[in-house]
């Protein structure tokens, strides 16, 4: 009787489980980024250089391709040429190293218009403005289960600020156009 009262209490907690722990995963990468993305800003500022923030697979250089999923890690730096690449001959400098996430999380880089950023980088100039895009930028995150209700972003304006996306009270927190997003 014990057995089958624990094993009825174990398949109903299960699936609860496995949600709260892809919630968990989603949303402390979602943080990691948040503060990478105002570290970048506060950087350009306060070096007034332009600082980046790319997508990188192997922690030293940036992937600089478009589509990328950014759970395999992203790098902050000092970017003197602003182009986007780290290069100690320019005297860039490494500010920030972010490892590879788990993959229960996958991040896209859109713009406002919802399609991919080419070259996979943000950039912010010495006033701590958006450098590269018009009409500002996001980063989508979805879950494995690509359920919609639990798809969020990071919103960056033209004026440099980042913010956590918002659910406008359907359940499905909305793109930069207003519109509910998707995943994939």
């Amino acid at each position: 009787m014990v057995i089958a009262i624990a094993a009825i209490l174990l398949a109903v907690a299960l699936p609860s489980m496995r949600d709260t722990i892809s919630r968990n995963a989603r949303d402390s990468i979602q943080l990691d980024l948040l503060t990478s993305l105002s570290l970048a800003r506060s950087q350009a500022v306060t070096l007034s250089v332009t600082t980046s923030v790319c997508h990188s697979s192997n922690q030293t250089s940036c992937s600089n391709s478009a589509g990328s999923d950014w759970t395999e890690g992203w790098l902050v730096f000092s970017d003197f040429d602003s182009d986007g690449v780290v290069d100690s001959a320019d005297g860039d400098e490494l500010l920030q190293v972010h490892p590879p996430a788990n993959d229960i999380v996958a991040i896209e880089l859109l713009n406002s218009s919802n399609n991919t950023l080419t070259n996979e980088f943000v950039q912010f100039n010495d006033d701590g403005f958006l450098n590269n895009s018009t009409g500002g930028a996001y980063f989508k995150f979805c879950d494995s289960d690509n359920v919609a209700a639990n798809t969020r972003a990071i919103w960056v304006t033209n004026t440099g600020r980042a913010s956590q996306s918002i659910d406008d009270g359907d359940g499905v927190h909305d793109d930069l156009a207003g519109n509910n997003m998707v995943c994939p």
